[in-house]
């Protein structure tokens, strides 16, 4: 169990949005269940808010239910973790992650130790927004050259561009209007 802190399993840090927009139920009791099969995990958001889970159906409602009255469901605070203490780093679908992991200079530190040392990133969703907030100090991004992957029809419409920090494509042009307009003149 993840509560259960074992010397020989390596540590895993789990990042999730403290936002209102939340953290996707499904995505992170998946990667929160697969994870701690293999890792000592450590739950950390922005000031250590607590997870706001949205999406949540019939079918994960007591998961999330039960995950709440543990330990180790209040988050640590981002802003305290010192990446050198973990061995990967997941990031669940959080579609509050626009609104806080996105420009969040305690991440981006987490992010570029993690990248310099070549440890794993896994970032699923909606997550893949926090890797924006890692830059290097001539504001490139640090995983500038490197390919993401994933699913087509997982695509959601923004918000209008002043609503949106930021616009994420896979390449080329974004199909969506709002990031089409902000593409064009970036």
């Amino acid at each position: 169990m993840a509560s259960e802190r074992l010397p020989s399993r390596p540590a895993c840090l789990l990042v999730a949005s403290g936002a209102a927009e939340g953290v996707s139920a499904q995505s992170f009791l998946h990667c929160f269940t697969m994870a701690s099969t293999a890792f000592n995990l450590q739950v950390a958001t922005p000031g250590g808010k607590a997870m706001e889970f949205v999406d949540v159906t019939e079918s994960n409602a007591r998961w999330v239910q039960d995950f709440r009255l543990k330990a180790y469901a209040s988050p640590a605070k981002l802003e305290s973790i010192d990446g050198a203490r973990y061995h990967a780093l997941l990031i669940p679908s959080c579609p509050g992650a626009l609104t806080d992991l996105a420009s969040s200079g305690s991440l981006a530190r987490i992010l570029q130790h993690f990248h310099s040392e070549s440890k794993p990133i896994c970032a699923v969703g909606h997550g893949v927004a926090a890797l924006c907030c890692a830059t290097n100090e001539d504001r490139s991004w640090v995983f500038h050259g490197y390919s993401l992957t994933g699913g087509l029809g997982l695509s959601q419409e923004p918000p209008p561009r002043s609503r949106s920090p930021l616009c994420v494509s896979s390449s080329g042009p974004p199909a969506s209007p709002a990031c089409r307009s902000w593409w064009r003149t970036s």
